[in-house]
């Protein structure tokens, strides 16, 4: 029970620190738990546009002794309400090797008062020592 009034509470926190916190402030992001998945973890900065478009940058840290292949992010744009306007997917950069971290750039297709990123999928593995 606890737990579930928990994740709601902190995810409002976040969006809350993402919309005072600046397009060019580094941000930690949430501890994905709507991955279902407390071994990754997302820090990203706002860009702000250089050409028609911002673009989010930032890095998914990987806190396990596995290998995490084919992370794909999706990022939402959120209003000042909360309320999402526009969101896209792209993938991490490599694969994210053990308790290490792997860049991600994602072109914004909008701009939003705060920004959500969350880890759609990830296939965790077991390279080395005969892991496949």
């Amino acid at each position: 029970m606890l737990a579930s009034l928990v994740r709601p509470a902190a995810l409002a926190l976040l969006v809350w620190t993402l919309s005072l916190a600046g397009c060019a402030q580094p941000v930690r992001g949430p501890d994905l738990l709507s991955t279902g998945d407390p071994y990754l973890r997302v820090e990203f900065t706002v860009e702000p546009a250089k050409d028609s478009h911002s673009k989010l940058t930032g890095y998914v840290y990987n806190e396990r002794d596995m290998w995490a292949a084919n992370v794909l992010l999706g990022v939402e744009i959120l209003d000042a309400a909360g309320a999402v306007v526009d969101s896209t997917t792209d993938s991490v950069y490599g694969n994210i090797p053990p308790r290490n971290r792997s860049f991600f750039e994602v072109e914004l297709p909008a701009t939003g008062a705060s920004y959500r990123v969350i880890v759609r999928a990830v296939d965790w593995r077991g390279y080395g020592a005969g892991g496949a």
